[in-house]
């Protein structure tokens, strides 16, 4: 007797844990008087039906720590998504007014895999119209209120293979908006990316772009086109000039230069041609902080050119040892040290503006890439590409050692670095191009995405990872 009745209650728990994320054949449901948050009480109704139910996506422990009965727990996103290859990382579900990038409506319309077991959701095709118009008008609160339209920051990310930039509330960290920089049949490219004076400035390194932004509404308001090859970008202080660095390229009597433009009315300024027979590689560029000296990293040439940047010319050499590859560059506060990153030698070289000499070297293993500094000048930050970690180096007097390695199993082909302004968080950016990173759910047509990491610089601590669309390169944070 004991054994069937234990068999029954077995039975029956196990149907019961099946069936509580898929099917409620008569559901309470739990509406406040605010419709939990959600613009309409029909929004509301889906929601708290269909998804927010006992063993799913509602409770203490909800499913893929995403929790939907609220319109404030949607847009937080999910925070412990597994089934990959990487465990316990987070993202988005909601975008608003992007129906093409918002997971939960791809999960509705069977654009996902694996589906299982959201294909048993039985979302009639009122439902799912209700849901798509609310996303499309902004997945707007019970006030009407778009979200995360007042963030005390935001980060923008390029996309370099899906012609996208991606933008990160910094309060929610998760994705809050797509801007769309499409404008080839091919591959446009967005490389760079630099924030100033409510906007942001892109380029496009196939397209030979650059693209002045509007963070208010996300439009376009200007380009330069024409400039080909477009790379790195660096604004003076007095936010009136962009340079941007453009590399050689295979055509006859393409040579390597900086160009200038005027961002007030995007108009092209100057080309600064460096006076070598192939112009080599220019890549990362810094102006010191008072804006008189431009340093171009020459990556094939081993040397980093210095510009007079109140005349926009060409002034002289740092000549660096053969197959040292400078790639990125930074510059510190106080205007006294020059950082490179060193492709050829896996080094952090740091160079002394007064003298223009190297004087001192950190080891850093394989790829070392784009360079943050903390408002101080006493850290810096350096991802490794092919070590997939990213270096904490610490300025102490006037010595340089490396102190830290922080990694994460989502890092993969780390590329950019950006610090808040209050150097609480630092973020990271992985291209993820080789698709080494596979997330639980992948979208059809779509490629691997990239990743963000968000790391908490007092403890070390990588406290989100992020996905974002293909190939993350760039990064840079809002004022």
């Amino acid at each position: 007797m004991k054994i069937i009745f234990y068999s029954l209650l077995i039975t029956a728990t196990v149907l019961l844990i099946f069936s509580s994320c898929i099917k409620n054949e008569n559901p309470i449901i739990l509406l406040d008087e605010n419709n939990n948050g959600f613009e309409t009480k029909e929004v509301a109704e889906v929601f708290a039906t269909k998804c927010a139910t006992a063993g799913c996506h509602a409770g203490s422990s909800p499913s893929s720590g995403l929790a939907l009965k609220t319109h404030s727990e949607v847009l937080q996103g999910s925070s412990n998504r597994s089934g990959g290859t990487v465990q316990n990382y987070g993202g988005d579900v909601v975008i608003p007014f992007r129906l093409d990038e918002s997971l939960l409506y791809q999960f509705i319309s069977d654009n996902v895999a694996p589906i299982a077991p959201h294909d048993a959701l039985n979302l009639t095709q009122d439902q799912k119209s209700t849901i798509q118009q609310w996303i499309e008008d902004g997945a707007k609160d019970n006030n009407g209120k778009i979200p995360f339209s007042n963030p005390s920051y935001r980060v923008f990310v390029c996309n370099q293979a899906s012609d996208k930039v991606s933008v990160i509330d910094g309060d929610s960290k998760v994705v809050s908006a797509i801007i769309d920089v499409d404008f080839l049949q091919l591959m446009d490219s967005p490389h760079y990316v630099e924030a100033e004076g409510g906007f942001i400035y892109v380029t496009l390194i196939s397209a030979g772009k650059l693209l002045k932004i509007s963070t208010s509404d996300y439009s376009t308001v200007g380009e330069v086109s024409g400039i080909i090859k477009a790379g790195m970008i660096t604004i003076s202080p007095d936010e009136t000039k962009a340079y941007i660095s453009r590399s050689a390229t295979s055509l006859p009597n393409e040579f390597g230069s900086i160009v200038v433009v005027d961002i007030t009315n995007m108009t092209l300024i100057k080309d600064i041609t460096l006076p070598y027979p192939t112009g080599g590689v220019p890549h990362g560029i810094a102006l010191t902080p008072d804006g008189l000296k431009l340093y171009v990293a020459n990556l094939t040439l081993d040397r980093i050119s210095i510009i007079d940047a109140i005349n926009d010319e060409y002034v002289d050499d740092i000549v660096l040892p053969p197959g040292t590859e400078p790639m990125q560059t930074s510059i510190s506060p106080d205007g006294k040290y020059l950082y490179i990153s060193a492709r050829g030698t896996n080094m952090l070289l740091v160079i002394d503006t007064e003298t223009e000499s190297v004087i001192a070297e950190v080891a850093l293993p394989p790829g070392p890439m784009h360079i943050a500094i903390s408002s101080d000048g006493n850290k810096i930050y350096v991802p490794s590409m092919m070590g997939n970690v990213v270096n904490v180096i610490s300025k102490n007097g006037s010595s340089w050692s490396k102190i830290n390695e922080i990694s994460h199993d989502g890092f993969n082909l780390l590329h950019g670095a950006e610090l808040t302004h209050d150097d609480k968080y630092l973020y990271v950016s992985s291209r993820n191009t080789n698709g080494f990173f596979k997330p639980h759910f992948s979208v059809n047509g779509e490629g691997p995405p990239g990743t963000i990491g968000i790391i908490d610089t007092e403890t070390g601590e990588v406290v989100k990872l992020i996905e974002i669309e293909e190939f993350g390169s760039a990064i840079t944070i809002e004022d």
